[in-house]
């Protein structure tokens, strides 16, 4: 028995993203033509990849190349969720020559770093949520695909860029800022942008745009402005993104944070 729900990004062509319920249930041998980096959310899955049996449980992913056989199915009766990104390898072709590197190829069917496996988990679920803003998708995929690359070159902006990037975004917040055009301005691809804005900085393009916001925010919110005009000047055109945003960062709602400040 099973319950599999696909769907896709507007943000990165060339995924597919799947949630999967199975119980009593298995996956015969196959291959798949995309990359898939899939984790287990609860319970464990069982498969065999070329002729080694494996058990993937949470906390670990399992990184399949196109065309490889394999076969899948539940550990013992509990069965399992699992979520998979699938990726074109034309997209991972596109980013490898964007960093001048080779296409990736996984040496191994199982990696166990909690780290990335988290990151991987909680990116699934707000793209399942559509929690994510299109622009900040854009950010998280590919700052997930770039785990799976190798860091050799990966040369952070310079001072006087991330100055310039800082000063730029500062005086255009309620700008939506892509990501193809910041990349563009420095005469890189969003792909080396993006890993070298990180280096320098320590989180992605759009995450670091999106504290800006709510660091003007809290300026506007203490001179009085109210939470509707703020949101606008500051960028957030969804009160409720704005809102979510607010709280996970101070800890309390905006409107109570004004009420504090007057």
């Amino acid at each position: 028995m099973s319950a599999v729900k696909y769907w896709k990004h507007p943000s990165l062509p060339g995924m597919e993203l799947c949630l999967a319920d199975h119980a009593a249930f298995s996956y015969g041998r196959h291959v798949h033509l995309d990359y898939h980096i899939g984790l287990v959310e609860s319970g464990a899955q069982k498969f065999i990849h070329q002729g080694s049996s494996m058990a993937l449980a949470a906390g670990q992913l399992s990184l399949l190349n196109p065309d490889i056989a394999h076969d899948g199915s539940c550990f013992d009766e509990r069965g399992f969720r699992v979520r998979v990104f699938a990726i074109a390898p034309e997209l991972m072709a596109s980013l490898a020559g964007d960093l001048e590197q080779p296409t990736p190829f996984f040496t191994t069917p199982l990696l166990n770093h909690s780290g990335l496996y988290r990151q991987s988990l909680d990116l699934h679920r707000q793209l399942e949520q559509k929690l994510l803003d299109p622009r900040e998708a854009e950010d998280q995929l590919l700052d997930l695909l770039s785990a799976f690359f190798p860091l050799a070159g990966n040369n952070p902006l310079t001072a006087g860029t991330l100055s310039r990037v800082r000063e730029r975004l500062l005086d255009e917040l309620d700008q939506p800022h892509s990501l193809a055009q910041l990349a563009d301005e420095q005469g890189l691809s969003r792909f080396q942008f993006l890993r070298r804005f990180k280096a320098a900085v320590g989180l992605t393009p759009h995450a670091y745009l999106k504290r800006l916001r709510l660091e003007a925010a809290k300026k506007h919110l203490s001179r009085g402005a109210t939470v509707a005009d703020t949101a606008q000047l500051v960028g957030f055109f969804d009160q409720a993104h704005f809102h979510r945003a607010f709280v996970g960062a101070y800890h309390v709602t905006p409107a109570r944070f004004r009420g504090q400040m007057q």
